[in-house]
């Protein structure tokens, strides 16, 4: 069942198009990555998802009804991000205590448990906390509410590793207790990938994959050999970069339209190995021609 459909979705800010012409239909109960660049639409995408933004143009619906000011949407679903704030009147504890009177499915102890675990002082008012402390505390706030559809935009955000690796373990807990769908937009691909079942990458405003992450990841494959045996094969396929040492020749390239067999490739030398998701994204939204490298050069 699609929680998300979206048709034809395109977002403006004067001149500058945040989204363009977007697709796509989101199932429920999944954890999806949504993923790209800074600047490549994300944070707009998930705050018109959230109803906090309305399209320029196409449509958006989620639960099957425009999210706009929507009352219902809004009642099943909770949008966290490293902007979210609470009056500086609040105690964390207090805070707390509204969550428990507002969502039907909160769960007030785990809350307790977990920011004990944090080491978080509940005495504390939002705005005395860290910048990591805060990014923990509105992640709990999120998990613990439970909604329907949980959206989660660049949680993790000032957190150090080790709490950012604990709580990625949290979502994935709290998602097989209590299936939800979750989206998470996320810089730290490389860290969550174990626990996305899909990933939407977008890149300057459009979606250039959307797959499970199994099928994300078999997109692309690198290959690695005699730049001779690997040089007519290349001039015919979609290289995403490529790099030749004393002989040797190692590229990217479209696992779609590799259409010799590995059997054939290893009597030429020529190995082919598969790439993290994480790599994929980075050579998916790489522009053709630009390296860092040919910079110092």
């Amino acid at each position: 069942m699609n929680i998300i459909q979206c048709e034809e979705l395109s977002k403006s800010f004067g001149r500058r198009h945040a989204l363009q012409r977007i697709t796509c239909a989101l199932d429920a109960e999944k954890i999806i990555g949504i993923i790209g660049r800074n600047g490549a639409g994300k944070s707009t995408l998930l705050n018109i998802f959230a109803g906090y933004l309305k399209p320029t143009n196409g449509s958006c619906r989620v639960f099957n009804e425009n999210p706009f000011n929507n009352i219902h949407t809004a009642s099943n679903m909770i949008f966290i991000d490293d902007q979210l704030s609470f009056s500086n009147y609040l105690s964390l504890e207090d805070i707390l205590k509204m969550g428990a009177n507002f969502y039907p499915n909160w769960q007030n102890e785990l809350a307790y448990r977990m920011l004990d675990y944090a080491g978080i002082d509940l005495t504390l008012k939002h705005q005395q906390l860290s910048k990591g402390q805060s990014a923990t505390f509105n992640l709990v706030y999120g998990l613990v509410s439970r909604c329907a559809l949980t959206i989660l935009d660049e949680p993790m955000n000032g957190m150090d590793e080790v709490i950012r690796t604990d709580f990625y373990r949290a979502i994935l807990k709290e998602y097989l207790a209590f299936p939800r769908t979750f989206l998470i937009s996320s810089h730290h691909l490389q860290e969550m990938e174990t626990i996305l079942e899909e990933i939407l990458l977008i890149d300057e405003g459009t979606v250039i994959a959307h797959a499970p992450l199994d099928e994300f990841k078999e997109q692309l494959v690198l290959l690695n050999g005699p730049s001779e045996a690997l040089a007519e094969l290349l001039s015919e396929m979609e290289v995403y970069t490529q790099k030749t040492v004393t002989g040797t020749t190692s590229a990217i390239v479209n696992a779609r339209k590799l259409f010799v067999s590995e059997e054939i490739l290893r009597t030429k030398g020529i190995t082919v190995s598969s790439l993290t998701a994480s790599e994929v994204c980075k050579y998916l939204t790489s522009k053709k021609g630009r390296d860092i490298d040919a910079i110092f050069d």
